[in-house]
């Protein structure tokens, strides 16, 4: 299945169904071990997870991309947490006096599986590398994301 996706006022949404159960689905986001098979852009070529899986607690994902010298932190603190129905965090841009971003990730069963409702709020009205809408390289980087993580259901029975 192909991830569905819409921008409307500053938010991207994207739908997807995984065929795996809701648990298993959900546990994906938080079990560090699974977060680095799926997490990044199609580039990524390692991902360093902290996650304190409760509300306040750390969600930072750390990735290494394919050509990039640096590592490119991804500092968040989960503001929802109710397993395996949903979780929520908010992440900081590019510093401290950026915008904080707002993800909320939604799990519902569903007959073929899982459907992952996530919500992506706060994107700034921002170019980069040039002339490249920042939400093209968000949506760009969930696309690959949310590809990567159906393979970690893929022999899941």
């Amino acid at each position: 299945m192909i991830t569905d996706f819409k921008f409307e006022d500053g938010k991207l949404t994207a739908t997807r169904v995984y065929d795996a159960p809701r648990e298993l689905v959900f546990e994906a986001w938080v079990e560090t071990d699974k977060i680095g098979q799926w997490w990044g852009c199609a580039n990524t070529t390692n991902v360093r997870s902290t996650v304190e899986p409760r509300v306040g607690g750390k969600y930072d994902h750390h990735i290494t991309i394919k050509g990039v010298e640096e590592e490119i932190p991804g500092n968040a603190i989960l503001v929802e947490f109710d397993p395996p129905k949903k979780l929520a965090y908010e992440s900081i841009l590019l510093n401290d006096s950026s915008p904080k971003m707002h993800v909320s990730v939604e799990f519902s069963e569903v007959d073929e599986g899982t459907k992952v409702v996530l919500v992506h709020s706060g994107i700034p009205d921002v170019r980069v590398d040039g002339d490249v809408e920042l939400r093209e390289i968000i949506q760009g980087g969930w696309t690959a994301a949310l590809d990567k993580l159906s393979k970690v259901f893929a022999s899941v029975d």
